[in-house]
């Protein structure tokens, strides 16, 4: 029983971030293509990119990302 429950507020949640979800997801779709055209063209910036996705990952701020999403 609370299972479910938990299954349905968690469809509620996401069905109500959905737009913005898909959103995000198109944006970093975009940066990806992008950083993937320079692989060979521009070496040094991607590297860049890299370091800074990293950085981004090990500072992460659960909190931060839930705000973003609102």
């Amino acid at each position: 029983m609370l299972d479910r429950f938990t299954e349905k507020l968690i469809e509620s949640a996401v069905s109500s971030y959905m737009p913005r979800l898909q959103e995000m997801s198109a944006g970093r779709l975009d940066e990806l293509a992008r950083i993937k055209a320079k692989v060979r063209s521009e070496p040094s910036e991607v590297e860049e990119w890299f370091d800074r996705e990293m950085a981004k990952a090990r500072d992460m701020d659960i909190n931060g990302v839930l705000k973003k999403i609102k």
